[in-house]
């Protein structure tokens, strides 16, 4: 009885870290599809901002300032 007492009670102990567990997975998770859309979304101003510089540049060429 004693040991089949120990081993429920490590039972519990094991399903309750295993919640805990999940929990911080799945925490993680969401965080890495938030970083995943803020990396995105920096990609796209930066190819923004080089697409401007390069437009600004070949615009004054044009022109004859540079």
């Amino acid at each position: 009885k004693e040991r089949i007492h120990d081993l429920l009670k490590i039972n519990v102990e094991h399903q309750n870290l295993n919640a805990d567990l999940r929990k911080e997975v799945k925490y993680l998770k969401e965080r890495a599809v938030y970083y995943q859309d803020m990396c995105d979304q920096l990609k796209k101003e930066n190819r923004e901002l080089r697409n401007m510089g390069k437009d600004f540049i070949n615009e004054h060429r044009n022109k004859g300032n540079i």
